[in-house]
This record gives structure tokens, sequence and C-alpha cells, in this order.
């Protein structure tokens, strides 16, 4: 949707010099004409377009005249009008033959009126170089009309075998045209309609173009709106367009069935340079109009993968860069279907050929983590203010169930705010900010997680014990690159989670322990579940290597503490869990567990160098009670002073009391300090 302003049509140029043609012979005299020898004349009227157009204006062929004192019809070979020196095409304008018929006592007015019109074998070429040099625009200034009635008068007009070619430099646009009138046509309402088909390369991509227009007498008529229709392929994508504009002369006033459909929406960028994620395949229809500079998709409806989307959006390309208002619904969305907004590829459901390959290729590739280059070309090229609600989110392993996101780009900096994501019966929420001003382009998260159920993260029938446990927690991060892989890979700053009250599976405490004698048999029958008191997981970000200061898990059973570094640049872990009965079971291995490997295939395994004795001993308790004194303030403005936790806190201020050199946590009083702190 694209624009370009108006400006003075090469076919109006040729008219008005075809006009001054006859105008000139008519002062002339008619002695001149029948008496003068053809070189003279058209040594003149070459000279005269020359001076007028600043570029060489050429008859080559014979000038004939059948002269009738009121519509004398004329016959010109060979016209051309030279090109810029930039192009390699010599001329703008070549035409075999042009013949018409014209009223001479309009030309008096100021009023090209031609009874006929024809044109053989013309060749147009349109060029823009800049957005200040384009070759159609001549010392003679915009002539455009500024009316439809404005438009020569134009009885009947006919092109044979035209040709037209328009080249955007700057935007890598290349277009070849064939122009036909089409004439004979058995439904009346088409007679002498114009037709327009090529092909043509934008952006590097081939395209094939087929449009039609109503008559030159339509084009006049201000009381109808002028009829067309315009059907594009570019790959796997098509654009079809049926309707009416009631102004052409100033391309406004459209009103027409725009039909969508291809492999991926972010490939309309190349017609639109609208900054569309990468998409499964898509389909959608919906109203476009245009008033003025300003397009308007309005109430479209479709699919994109297996999600429905419908909205409004419109375009103003009046605008620098342009400016792009959207308001998008999914009632039942796919979650899948928005893995390329994070440079992923969806892996099921509806997905075109290439998708699948590339899932495929994914699959083998040992990193997790979507390393598509950032487009900054696109990020860029258009403004956009666009809000994006998903009702219902299926089709996931993760209990989303809504989203609401407002995507905000302008100068090349894009802000995801609001982020709002329903999921586990609680939210995530918070910003995102892309900033991609610079060759590397900046990511910024700050995200709150808000009391999520653990129960809807287990969906197994042998965790049915698991009750009302609840868990928050902050991911505020800031990294550099030109991928997601590349932004984690240098990213800084802190992941903290916290979980209070609730129960958990016994079966999971335990055999994380590996507590055999009790395991066992709940992996064999059913479930029992165990209160948690209090879980703490506190990691802290540099240069994209995650290490845990903090990691807690205390129940009734058992105490797990651990410690966990997670190495983004190379997507490697290394961690170590160790769990502390509360009672004793014959046949417990007492043997740390271990997490290691790259992060798509961790390895889990038993560490048998460092057995743990099932006693919280006084140095295993110093071990993580230490930095728990730490965060203390954080616990208590987080999960309140009376919290599950309190126990564990009460320990941890306990043994920092007893250590010489560690500072004393204070209990936080002012409640107001816990706004910014996630509360499960």
């Amino acid at each position: 949707m694209s624009d370009t302003k108006p400006t003075s049509p090469t076919w109006k140029v040729i008219l008005h010099w075809i006009g001054i043609t006859l105008l000139v012979s008519l002062l002339a005299g008619v002695a001149l004409l029948f008496f003068m020898p053809s070189d003279w004349l058209r040594n003149i009227i070459n000279k005269t377009g020359s001076a007028a157009l600043g570029r060489e204006f050429a008859i080559e062929g014979d000038i004939n005249i059948d002269w009738d004192w009121t519509t004398p019809s004329v016959s010109v070979h060979k016209l051309r009008i030279a090109n810029l020196p930039e192009s390699k095409n010599p001329n703008m304008v070549a035409i075999d033959e042009i013949d018409f018929q014209i009223r001479i006592w309009k030309l008096l007015k100021a009023e090209l009126n031609l009874p006929k019109l024809k044109f053989i074998k013309p060749k147009i070429i349109l060029e823009e170089f800049s957005a200040t040099k384009k070759n159609w625009d001549f010392p003679t200034g915009d002539k455009s009309p500024e009316d439809r009635s404005d438009f020569p008068v134009i009885g009947a007009l006919s092109i044979d075998a035209g040709k037209l070619t328009y080249r955007d430099h700057p935007k890598k646009l290349a277009v070849k045209l064939d122009i036909d009138t089409a004439l004979g046509s058995e439904l009346e309402s088409k007679k002498d309609m114009y037709k327009l088909s090529g092909q043509g390369i934008l952006q590097d991509q081939p395209f094939s173009l087929q449009a039609t227009g109503g008559s030159i007498s339509t084009l006049r008529n201000t009381e109808k709106p002028y009829p067309l229709t315009f059907d594009l392929k570019m790959g796997s994508t098509r654009i079809d367009m049926e309707g009416t504009i009631s102004d052409p002369a100033q391309m406004s006033g459209m009103n027409a069935q725009l039909n969508l459909q291809g492999n991926n929406l972010a490939d309309l960028f190349y017609l639109t340079q609208i900054p569309l994620p990468p998409t499964p395949p898509y389909k959608i229809s919906g109203r476009l109009q245009k008033q003025k500079e300003i397009w308007e998709f309005q109430k479209f409806k479709g699919q994109v993968g297996d999600s429905d989307l419908s909205g409004d959006l419109s375009y103003d390309t009046k605008r620098e860069p342009g400016f792009v208002k959207a308001n998008l619904v999914s009632q039942l969305l796919q979650l899948d279907d928005l893995a390329g907004f994070i440079g992923a590829t969806p892996s099921k459901g509806t997905l075109s050929p290439e998708q699948k390959a590339q899932a495929e290729r994914e699959k083998s590739n040992p990193r997790l983590l979507p390393d598509v280059p950032i487009d900054l070309t696109r990020l860029r090229a258009t403004d956009m203010e666009t809000r994006f609600k998903g009702k219902k989110i299926t089709g996931t392993k993760f209990p989303f169930t809504d989203l609401d996101i407002g995507f905000n780009l302008k100068e090349g900096v894009l802000r995801l705010d609001p982020f709002n994501f329903g999921i586990a019966t609680g939210t995530i929420s918070g910003s995102l900010i892309l900033d991609g001003q610079q060759d590397v382009p900046q990511v910024q998260s700050d995200l709150i997680l808000k009391r999520l159920s653990l129960k809807q993260f287990f969906t197994d029938p042998k965790f049915e014990s698991l009750a009302a446990g609840y868990f928050g927690g902050q991911f505020k991060i800031k990294g550099n690159g030109r991928s997601l892989a590349e932004v984690l890979a240098t990213s800084n700053g802190r992941i903290i989670l916290l979980m209070s009250g609730g129960k958990i599976s016994l079966l999971i405490v335990e055999a994380a322990g590996l507590d055999l004698g009790q395991a066992t048999p709940l992996l064999l029958g059913e479930d029992k579940s165990t209160d948690i008191r209090c879980v703490i997981g506190d990691f802290k970000d540099e240069n994209g290597l995650l290490t845990s200061e903090i990691f807690v898990f205390d129940t009734t059973d058992s105490k797990l503490n651990g410690k966990a570094q997670i190495n983004l640049k190379d997507e490697t872990i290394d961690a170590k869990v160790e769990a502390h009965p509360k009672d004793f079971s014959i046949g417990s291995a007492r043997t740390p567990i271990t997490v290691t490997g790259q992060l798509k295939k961790p390895t889990i395994g038993l560490d048998p160098k460092e057995l743990a004795a099932r006693v919280a001993s006084a140095a295993v308790l110093g071990a993580f009670l230490t930095p728990v004194a730490a965060i203390i303030p954080f616990i208590e403005l987080g999960l309140g002073e009376d919290s599950d936790c309190k126990g564990l806190i009460d320990q941890a201020r306990k043994h920092a009391e007893a250590q010489p050199g560690v500072d004393k946590p204070k209990q936080q009083k002012n409640q107001e300090k816990t706004r910014n702190i996630p509360k499960p």
C-alpha cells in the first residue's frame, strides 16, 4: 500500500506537445502546411518541444495531415523524448506511430479535445533515481489534473502493443508491463477497458502483475466511480483487488475488496514497507479504502497458520517514515504461530514447505536459542502503533491463557508495552525494548511473574495431588546483539524466583533426592504430596553467564539447595542439587544430582564424589543460609513477614548474626516498597 504523489503523466506530456504542434501549424497558416517541406515543419516542432522540455524532443518520421477546418486527422511517425544521462536507455519515450483527430478551435481555450487517439507500439520508461530526481520531471512543472474533468477529452483511445517500464532504483523496483485496450469485449460494461500485464523485480523478488481499468470516458465521468482490478503474484504471495476509485486524478476515494494470501506475512514488506514478523501461511480479506494519503484496511478477517486474525489497519504514507496504526484480535491463538516474533520457526500445525524444512534442520541443531538476524532495514522503515490481543491461547505445553501486547515502533526503537501474558491463573507482565537505532541492536526486558499456579504446569495424572501453590519472580536483563542468541550471550541483569505455600508432589521431591525407599513405591501407585514452606531462586547474569547466588527449596520432608551456572554463549549448563531429608529412609542414595551439557539436551546424573549426609548439618545450613540472609528484606517485601518462608528467614537471620563480618539483615517496615517486588 505504498503511495506516491501524483506527477505529470508522460501521456499528458506527449499529448500536450502534440497539441502545440497543431497549434503551431494553425498559426503558421494553411499555406505553409501545403507548400513548405515536411522537414521544415519537423524542425520547428522539434526545436520548440526540446526547448520546453529541457531535453531532446524529436519526430524523426513523417507528419501526415488530412486537413479539416474543424477536426483534422494527424499521423505522426517515430516520436521520441530523450532520457536523463543517468539512464542506460537513451529514450524515455519512443512511439512508432500516433494517429489522432483534434478539434483545433478547442486549443484556443487551452482544452485538448481528441475525438480519436491511437498509439502504435509506444515504449515508455519511467525512472526514479532519488527522491528529487525522476525522469518525468520537466521544467514545465507538475501539470497533474486536480479533478477528473481536467483530463483531456478523448473520444476513443486505443493502444496497440504498448510497453511500459518503471524503475525505482533506491527501492530496487523494476517493472515491465504490456498495455493494450480491450476492444470488442462481449460485455458492454468492459468495452474499451484497459489492460496491463507484465513482470517485474522488487527488492530482488520477481513478480507478475495484471490490471484492468475503465474506459477514458469513464475516467472523465465525475458522477461514477472509476472501476479497476489488480492481481499481483510474487513468489507465494498473491494480492488481488477489485473495486472503484472516486477520484483517479488524486488517487483518492478508493473502495475495493482486497484479498491477501501467501506463505509468510513478512514478505509483504517488499510491497508495503510494513515490518511484519515471519508467520506461517496466511489468507486475509477485507475492505481497502484510501482518502488522500491514508490507506485503510478495514474489518479484515482471515487465518494465519492455525490462528484466526481480524482487525483494522491504517497506513499514513504522507508521514516520513510512514505510520501504521492497527488493532488486531485473535479469538483462538495457536502460540506456535508467534514463533517468528523471536526469530524461531513454527514447528507444528499449518506450515509452508520452507518452514517445514527449517523446522527439520532445527531439530538437528545442537543450539537452542534462535539466531535469526534482526532486520534493521525493516525496523527503521515505518513507524507503528499496534495492539494485539489473543483472547484464548492453545497449542502449547505451557498453561498460557491469553495475551495483550502493544507494539510501538518509532525511529527504529520497538517497545512492547503493555506486555501481558495470562498463564497458570497468573500473569507475566512488564515491558520489552528493542533499540535498533545502532548497527548492533540493544534489547532490555523487565518482566514480572505474578501468582503462577504450580499445579497448572503438571497435567500428568501422577501429579494430581498438587494443590494451590503459587510462585512469582522478576526477569530484568539487558543485552546487545543482532539476534536473540547474541543478545542473551552478552546480557547482564538478574532473575529472581520466589514461592511460598501450597503443596508439591512427594514423588518429585524424593525422586530429586533419589530417596529410593520412598520414591519407588510412589512410581507404582497413587502420588502423595507434601507442604511447600519456601522456595527462593536468585540468579545473577553477567555477560551471558547465569550464576545461582541462592537456590533453596524447603518442604516439610526435605530441604534442597544447589548451585548452577548457565552459559548463554555456548548454551551449556553445570548444576548440582542436594536433598537433605528431614526423616530417614532405607535405601537413600545420599548422592547429589547433577545437570550438565547442552541446554537443548542436558545430561542428568549423580555425583558419586560428593556424598551428602541426610542430616541438615551446621555446615550445610551455613552454605545456603548466608546468601538467604542477604536478601531477607526482598523476601519479606515480596512475600510478607508472615509467609511460609518465615522459618527459613528466622534461621538465616540467626545464622547471619552469629557470623563475624556478615551484615545483619534488617526487618522492613515500609510496605510501600513492595510495589516493584513480584508477589506469588
